[in-house]
């Protein structure tokens, strides 16, 4: 039996494997990694870019806040309105008051005193007051501004019911017919038969017009 020399028959080499290559220099790996990194640091850019104001929820609640604060402010107040001129007092006994008398004209009359009696003179003309009593003027006339005629006719009256009064012409020291001259007062007494209680007296003008009134207390 024949032995084999195994000696002169050269040996085959193994076949070496490739070294692997790193996972980091494969380009499966490298782009979207690069990629990936890119978008990271852009989204950080644009987010750092923002405005603070807007992304801070204390801007946000200040900022919502303002238009509620000036709805709840009240409207200013618009300038006080000028007062109207006060109306002129009413007649009163006692006190002064202008009558006009037409073209420019004015009497300046003062009914002094009012008062009821029983009797307005002692002559033979007297007779008792058929409404109850007499209500005796004592009337001073003056020229406020022109010329004036102080004149009993253009003086009435009416009690509370809207009766009108009898002018009594016979009193004592009556009111004189006549004119009255700036500067100068004529002076005398009216009366009138009315029923007790409040009176209206009544100015006319020479035409027989209302040209003023006064109350006279009952």
């Amino acid at each position: 039996m024949s032995h084999q020399n195994f000696d002169s028959v050269p040996s085959m080499p193994f076949a070496v494997a490739p070294a692997k290559r790193p996972f980091f220099k494969k380009k499966r790996f490298v782009i979207p990694a690069g990629v990936l990194l890119l978008g990271i640091v852009m989204g950080s850019c644009s987010s750092g870019s923002k405005p603070v104001a807007d992304s801070s929820p204390i801007a946000s609640a200040a900022a919502s806040a303002a238009p509620a604060e000036a709805a709840a402010q009240p409207a200013a107040a618009p300038p006080s309105a000028v007062p109207a001129p006060a109306a002129p007092a009413a007649p009163a006994v006692g006190t002064p008051f202008t009558v006009k008398m037409r073209n420019g004209d004015a009497a300046r009359i003062t009914i002094v005193t009012a008062m009821r009696t029983d009797a307005v003179t002692t002559t033979a003309f007297a007779t008792p007051p058929k409404n109850g009593s007499y209500l005796l003027l004592d009337v001073l006339w003056e020229t406020e501004a022109g010329k004036t005629s102080s004149n009993p006719l253009y003086f009435s009256a009416k009690d509370a019911s809207g009766r009108k009064a009898d002018l009594n012409m016979f009193a004592d020291d009556q009111l004189g017919s006549g004119d009255v001259l700036p500067g100068d007062k004529s002076r005398g007494f009216i009366a009138f038969d009315i029923a007790p209680g409040t009176a209206t007296v009544i100015i006319s003008d020479p035409l027989l017009q209302e040209a003023a009134r006064i109350q006279i207390p009952g």
